[in-house]
């Protein structure tokens, strides 16, 4: 059966869909028919391939820029991301800046702030930093470790100074058992995280054996801490 001129023009517009059908003998096949009647069957199926070959370019686009938001959101340019936070690090060190963590990134931070939570990984990162921010260089933790005591950090509370984490401590509760005069744990916790200042609105006592108890003026609830998570600034 020979195909409507106008028909072949219609399957030309949609270029591969309409060679696709015609090779699949979708033109002309079966029974005659009046030509109305298989201009508008062709035209069904030229319609179809048409629209299942924009689906396939569509899925395909979007599966395209998907991988382009995983990239870039993995990207060392991205400073919230572990690439983009150890370029941070490197860029301090002074070592080549290409996200990875490896042996001349871990030697380099060890030699300067020390790696006591063990390689930089995505689980310490965010300390790692931290510590880079904070200038804690070895030379730094050394003296503070010489400086800081329990009556340094009640002492320096009390004449209008502050004290700073150096570290995030997730302090247990006390309250005062004014029957014993001794303290007593509530059960509870109160974090403080790492970098965290705490003017003269706050108070100390030294417990001793390594811990003070820090609490808000006036409030009757004490914090717990070891004198080495704080130091005096």
């Amino acid at each position: 059966m020979k195909l409507n001129t106008n028909l072949l023009i219609g399957a030309a517009l949609v270029g591969g869909g309409a060679y696709y059908a015609y090779k699949k003998g979708f033109f002309g096949k079966g029974k005659k028919e009046s030509p109305e009647k298989v201009i508008d069957e062709n035209q069904q199926v030229i319609d179809k391939v048409a629209k299942e070959q924009t689906a396939v370019k569509t899925a395909s686009t979007t599966a395209s820029n998907v991988t382009k938001i995983v990239t870039a959101l993995n990207s060392i340019t991205n400073a919230n991301s572990y690439k983009g936070k150890v370029a941070y690090i490197q860029s301090d060190l002074g070592v080549a800046v290409d996200g990875i963590a490896g042996d001349q990134t871990n030697k380099a931070y060890n030699a300067k702030y020390g790696l006591d939570k063990g390689n930089i990984s995505e689980a310490n990162v965010d300390y790692y930093k931290s510590k880079l921010q904070q200038g804690l260089t070895l030379v730094k933790q050394g003296q503070v470790a010489k400086q800081t005591s329990g009556v340094a950090i009640v002492n320096a509370l009390k004449n209008g100074g502050s004290i700073r984490f150096l570290k995030a401590v997730n302090a247990q509760n006390f309250v005062l058992n004014k029957a014993t005069n001794s303290y007593a744990a509530t059960g509870t916790n109160l974090l403080f995280n790492s970098g965290a200042v705490l003017s003269s609105s706050w108070r100390a006592i030294d417990r001793g054996a390594g811990f003070v108890l820090i609490y808000k003026a006036g409030a009757t609830t004490l914090q717990q801490v070891p004198v080495n998570a704080i130091v005096v600034v």
